[in-house]
């Protein structure tokens, strides 16, 4: 194995799994707005649609032979402020939330915690071989 496997197999498990959970938004979001207190589904459309954005572009870059650091940086700090926002909304909208849902968010945000720390790790093994 060489030093970007680790990037790369966490930018692809990392950009499937968000195109995955994107589509999961825009097709479920009837259902799904339900679960969160009862927000307008646009708001799950929006994310989802976003999510499949991002899941494709995170999988194209796990595809190179070699990503772009930079790259590689903002897709880390990207999933940081995802486990952060995940964190303060399930805290301030607490009451509102069905356990389903708050499961379902939950869920996604310790996957993208893990990937975060996986991209963490990946580009620090990267940075001390050069």
């Amino acid at each position: 194995m060489n030093q970007y496997s680790l990037l790369k197999n966490t930018f692809l498990i990392n950009g499937f799994l968000s195109a995955m959970t994107g589509l999961i938004c825009l097709f479920l979001s009837d259902y799904l707005s339900t679960l969160f207190g009862n927000i307008s589904s646009l708001y799950l459309e929006v994310i989802g649609g976003g999510l499949v954005v991002f899941g494709s572009f995170v999988f194209f870059i796990g595809k190179k032979e070699k990503p772009n650091l930079m790259i590689a940086h903002i897709i880390f700090y990207l999933d940081v402020v995802w486990v952060l926002g995940t964190t303060g909304l399930l805290a301030l909208f607490f009451e509102s939330i069905h356990i389903r849902g708050f499961a379902f968010a939950t869920a996604v945000g310790l996957a993208v915690l893990g990937f975060a720390i996986f991209e963490f790790k990946g580009i620090k093994k990267i940075e001390t071989k050069k």
